[in-house]
């Protein structure tokens, strides 16, 4: 799990508090300030301003112990040069269980789900800042009723350069309320603070033609290959103090990217840990080359409380 307290499955709606795309799992969780694809939605609404002119989709699932399972879809459009819109859909399968009446008697089996919808939207201040702001609806089903419900939460964030050298991202999420039963519960809200930084490993350059004058112009591109790197802090409802995680993505080469992060300050086990082993994250992405842009991620994860858990997801830009 991203988070590394043992209480946090316990939490309503804890799946909320899981990186989203085999990505962010490979960067131990850190989303807030470098998400580079749709599921920024999940993490900070801001961030889909970030994404190009061009639309995305992507789509991925992450397989967890027991037999359960976290999948995800997340689309993104630009509408004008400082809008654009997203949305998503998370659906956690909470693993099947066995249901027998007070006799033993086997009454067959069902499928615990929680899931919930996102729609957002991105205003772009300028050309380096730029806010967000995203409504979500959440359903919970179980044989019970009343372990059956609903819910709603906004997310908002915003995301700025500092000094033309990093990207500075912040995210309040989860600010609403589950209705299980006859109960009502809040939801694990989370503050997210990050900031990473892309080192390109060569300059590229273009020709321009000016449309007037005829000069030609060089101008400067952004590298395809690079080094990115980051640090992230986390706040979240019941833990006792801040979790920081680091992550690293190397990309050798445009159609390969390499990545890792880890926990690096947190809570374990009710002790406060200097890298307390809370989660481990690994992963490598591949461009396709084919006639439009196709990424594949896959993601190993370790942490304290689950197994091993492996994340895969494909990135479009339509």
């Amino acid at each position: 799990m991203l988070m590394a307290q043992e209480s946090a499955p316990l939490a309503v709606a804890s799946y909320l508090l899981r990186p989203i795309s085999a990505r962010a799992v490979g960067l131990g969780g850190m989303q807030v300030a470098c998400a580079d694809e749709p599921t920024a939605i999940f993490s900070n609404p801001a961030l889909l301003g970030y994404l190009g002119p061009k639309s995305a989709i992507t789509g991925g699932v992450t397989a967890l112990a027991f037999g359960r399972s976290l999948t995800n879809i997340a689309a993104t459009f630009e509408l004008s040069s400082n809008l654009s819109i997203g949305g998503g859909i998370l659906g956690m399968n909470q693993g099947t269980i066995t249901r027998r009446d007070l006799d033993g008697t086997l009454l067959g089996s069902s499928t615990i789900w929680q899931g919930s919808a996102n729609v957002g939207a991105t205003y772009r201040l300028t050309t380096e800042t730029a806010i967000g702001l995203s409504g979500r609806v959440l359903l919970s089903t179980a044989p019970d009723p009343a372990a059956t419900g609903n819910g709603a939460a906004i997310d908002a964030g915003m995301v700025t350069s500092f000094l033309n050298i990093a990207t500075v991202g912040l995210s309040v999420q989860n600010l609403g309320f589950m209705k299980i039963g006859a109960e009502r519960f809040s939801l694990p809200w989370m503050i997210r603070l990050g900031i990473c930084s892309i080192i390109p490993f060569s300059e590229q350059t273009v020709a321009v033609t000016s449309p007037t004058l005829g000069n030609v112009d060089t101008v400067s591109t952004p590298s395809s290959e690079y080094l990115l790197i980051g640090i992230e802090g986390f706040v979240r409802a019941g833990a006792s103090v801040p979790t920081i995680v680091a992550g690293i993505e190397v990309v050798p080469h445009e159609l390969v990217s390499l990545r890792s992060g880890v926990t690096v300050y947190g809570e374990s086990l009710g002790s406060t840990r200097i890298f307390p082993q809370t989660l481990l994250g690994g992963g490598i992405s591949l461009r396709l080359p084919l006639s439009f842009s196709l990424r594949v991620d896959y993601a190993l994860a370790h942490s304290f409380t689950a197994s091993l858990t492996h994340t895969l997801s494909l990135v479009a830009e339509l």
